[in-house]
């Protein structure tokens, strides 16, 4: 049986909306992430004046996965507290998380492109404190722990049964915490050395690494990837993978890393 003149009209125009729904779709992504997570995304700064600028591995990373799916303008990325690029994910469609952990609690929660980024978290010590002694799990209960709200480090500090208030305090921002261990309010805060390392430099006056000691591996079994609203397209999540798989292929992603990594 032929195909009539018009049959084959509606199958070209069905073909090109395929091809043109993911970009268009991609060009509607918002792109958030948390204030801060150097060297991943953070604003850069003058002082205590913080600028608009949005500099990281990440921030770099997106902009080239972009530039090479074909998005003509340069996507617009936002910083927020994590509590907030939690709750902005959960409730919009078409939101990008520049870098989450991938993990069993969250499969489900988002989709996934990745991993972007390899993750071990320690608990960190001021070096000269030295009444601390830990080995395990259960000695670091003894101690209070400063952790980000809705963090996977908090989550899993209170799967091992931590409680706000009795050895686990929270804070909205990660910095919040550097300054807390630094006057002795918690005794463990939790980083992976190279964001403690550069939480440090970025301080107003930067801190030297050296006063911080790695005392307990919380976490190394997981790694950081971004995240896209449960929503998004499946032939988004594609293009976005295969765009980053290029990138790492064609030596771009290592060349990035090194820049902000080592």
């Amino acid at each position: 049986m032929g195909i009539s003149k018009s049959h084959l009209i509606i199958a070209i125009v069905l073909s090109v909306l395929m091809v043109m729904l993911p970009s268009q779709a991609t060009e509607k992504l918002r792109i958030i992430g948390e204030d801060s997570f150097p060297p991943y995304n953070y604003y850069v700064t003058d002082g205590k004046k913080i600028k608009k600028e949005i500099k990281g591995f990440t921030v770099e990373l997106i902009k080239l996965i972009l530039s090479d799916i074909g998005i003509k303008n340069e996507a617009t990325i936002e910083l927020f507290t994590w509590a907030r690029v939690l709750k902005i994910i959960e409730k919009e469609p078409n939101v990008l998380i520049l870098d989450i952990v991938r993990n069993p609690d969250r499969e489900e929660l988002y989709k996934w492109v990745g991993p972007i980024a390899p993750r071990e978290i320690w608990l960190y010590q001021l070096a000269a404190r030295k009444d601390i002694h830990v080995t395990s799990i259960q000695d670091v209960k003894n101690y209070s722990v400063g952790v980000m709200r809705g963090s996977s480090s908090s989550e899993k500090l209170m799967k091992y049964g931590f409680e706000e208030g009795i050895n686990l305090a929270f804070v909205a921002k990660e910095t919040q915490n550097i300054h807390k261990v630094m006057r002795g309010r918690v005794d463990f805060v939790t980083f992976s050395p190279v964001e403690l390392e550069s939480r440090l430099k970025l301080l107003t006056p930067p801190v030297n690494i050296n006063i911080f000691e790695p005392a307990y591996l919380l976490s190394g079994e997981h790694d950081y990837f971004f995240a896209l609203s449960k929503s998004t397209p499946n032939e988004v999540v594609i293009k976005l993978q295969a765009a980053l798989d290029n990138i790492k292929n064609d030596g771009r992603y290592l060349k990035l890393w090194k820049k902000y990594m080592e």
